[in-house]
C-alpha cells in the first residue's frame, strides 16, 4: 500500500493565482552533516522576504507529500521531487497563508516566508545512520537531520533576531507541526514568540468501514523502518510503553505532549482520512445508504479524538465541514470558507494576536450545512 498524505488536495473551489514568488536556497553544506534527501541530494527551502514593520516576523511552512512505507516505495519516491532536490526550480509561487497580497491575506501578507521542501518520506522524522541499498541505489532516511539543519541555517540567516515565528504545514507537513513544534521552540531564542498552525495534520486512529484498525501497524512499521524515535517529541516517546511509541508519530497522540501554543486547522471530514482511514469508498452525496451511515458516524468519532484540543483553553481551532484535505495554501479556503461567519484567516488572526486572551474555537455543524464549502 502507498501513502500520499499531501497529494490528495481535493477541493471544489477554484484556486486563485498565487502572488508570492520565493527564491530557492540549496543547502549543499548540509550533505557533510548527513542531512540529505532520500537520494543523497542536499535539502532545500524557498524564501520570500517580508516587507515593512512585519518583515522580521517569520512563517515557516513544512511541505507535505505522504510517506514511503517500504524500500521499494522509497526507491520510487527518490526519483521524484518528494525524494530528491535535483529538479527544484529557482522560484516557487505561494498562496493562502503564505500569500503576499494584503487583500487576500491581510494580517500575514508582509511576513517573511520559508517553504521547506519535503524530500525524506517520513514527516521530517527519519534518523537512520546507514543508507539502505535498494535496486543498487543508496537511500537515506534522514528527515530529522534535514529539519534541524534547515532550522539552524535559518537561525544564522535572520531567524535568530525575529520578532515572531509561526511553524506550519499541511498534510504530512501538518502532522510534522504536531511532531516537531516543541523542537523548533527549543532551538529558537526564548525571547521570540513561537506558535504552531498545523493544517490537515490531525490524523486519528479510527476503524475503517469494516471495523478494522489498520493504521497502528502501518505507523509502527514506518516508525522502525525510518528510525524515527529520536526525531519525535521526546516527552511523548519517554511516556509511552515500547509497543506504543509509534503513537508519537501520529498527530492525535503527539498533540497531548505539546507545550508550545498552536491552532488546530482541519476539516472534520478530511477527504484523505475518509479515503484511507475510514476507507469510505465514495464521496458524498454520491454514496449508498451503508456508506452514508459510516460517513455520518465519522464526525462524532473525529470530534471525540479531537477533544484534547477542544478542551485545551490555550489551543485555537477552526474545524470546518468541507470535503477537503489541506486548506492553508489555497487562498479560497484560507480566506473565503467560513465557520459561524468567520474565515480561517480571521479565526487564526483573532487567536494569534490576542496573546492567549481570546479562545477561538470555531467548530462547524455537520455536512452539508456549510454553503461556503461549495
Amino acid at each position: 500500500m502507498r501513502f500520499y498524505f499531501g497529494l490528495l488536495l481535493l477541493t471544489v473551489i477554484p484556486k486563485l493565482d498565487a502572488t508570492r514568488v520565493t527564491k530557492l536556497f540549496m543547502l549543499r553544506d548540509a550533505v557533510d552533516s548527513g542531512a540529505v534527501c532520500l537520494d543523497g541530494s542536499p535539502p532545500a527551502y524557498y524564501r520570500g522576504n517580508g516587507t515593512g514593520s512585519d518583515s522580521n516576523k517569520w512563517i515557516i511552512h513544512m511541505e507535505g507529500g505522504g510517506w514511503c512505507p517500504n524500500n521499494a516505495d522509497c526507491y520510487d519516491r527518490s526519483n521524484t521531487p518528494l525524494g530528491s532536490s535535483t529538479s527544484y526550480g529557482p522560484t516557487e509561487s505561494l498562496s493562502g497563508f503564505l500569500d503576499d497580497d494584503p487583500k487576500l491575506n491581510p494580517k500575514f501578507a508582509n511576513w517573511t516566508v520559508i517553504f521547506i521542501k519535503y524530500c525524506d518520506g517520513a514527516t521530517y522524522s527519519g534518523n537512520k545512520d546507514d543508507p539502505v541499498v535498494v535496486y543498487g541505489k543508496k537511500l537515506y532516511f534522514r528527515g530529522y537531520r534535514i529539519l534541524v539543519n534547515v532550522f539552524e541555517h535559518l537561525l544564522k540567516n535572520g531567524l535568530e533576531k525575529a520578532d515572531a515565528a509561526i511553524l506550519t504545514g499541511c498534510s504530512a507537513g501538518g502532522e510534522s507541526t504536531y511532531i516537531h513544534l516543541d523542537v523548533f521552540r527549543s532551538l529558537v531564542p526564548a525571547n521570540i514568540p513561537v506558535h504552531g498552525l498545523p493544517d490537515a495534520g490531525y490524523f486519528i486512529n479510527a476503524a475503517n468501514i469494516k471495523g478494522q484498525f489498520e493504521w497502528p501497524a502501518q505507523y509502527n512499521y514506518v516508525y522502525h523502518m525510518h528510525n524515527v524515535s529520536t526525531g519525535l517529541n521526546q516527552a511523548c516517546v519517554e511516556a509511552k510503553a515500547e509497543d506504543d511509541k509509534w503513537q508519537c508519530f501520529m498527530g492525535q497522540y503527539a498533540y497531548e505532549y505539546l507545550k508550545t501554543p498552536l491552532f488546530v486547522f482541519n476539516s472534520q471530514y478530511d477527504t484523505w482520512q475518509l479515503d484511507y482511514i475510514l476507507e469510505l469508498g465514495c464521496r458524498p452525496p454520491n454514496c449508498n445508504a451503508r456508506q452514508m451511515k459510516h460517513f455520518n458516524a465519522w464526525r462524532p468519532t473525529y470530534l471525540k479524538a479531537l477533544s484534547p484540543a477542544i478542551d485545551n483553553p490555550t489551543s485555537g481551532l477552526f474545524i470546518d465541514s468541507c470535503l477537503v484535505h489541506c486548506q492553508s495554501l489555497d487562498t479560497s479556503w484560507w480566506s473565503q470558507v467560513t465557520v459561524n461567519g468567520t474565515s480561517a484567516h480571521d479565526a487564526f488572526a483573532q487567536w494569534y494576536f490576542s496573546n492567549g486572551s481570546v479562545t477561538t474555537k470555531e467548530i462547524d455543524k455537520p455536512y452539508p450545512h456549510n454553503p461556503t464549502c461549495t
